[in-house]
């Protein structure tokens, strides 16, 4: 009976992971850009100061 479960154990895993492969596979990710809503992180520091946290 003890064999049975680890049978069964394993199948249920290699279902779960099978699983999450397939959901990883579909999510889309690396493949599409995602959409700009804001400019690029750089644009926007263009007047930050060198030495943010030194004392004057």
């Amino acid at each position: 009976m003890t064999t049975f479960w680890i049978v069964l154990g394993l199948v249920l895993a290699a279902w779960m992971v099978a699983r999450l492969v397939s959901a990883v596979r579909r999510d889309g990710l690396g493949q599409r850009r995602a959409p700009r809503s804001h400019d690029d992180w750089s644009d926007l520091a263009t007047d930050l100061p060198s030495h943010p946290y030194r004392a004057a």
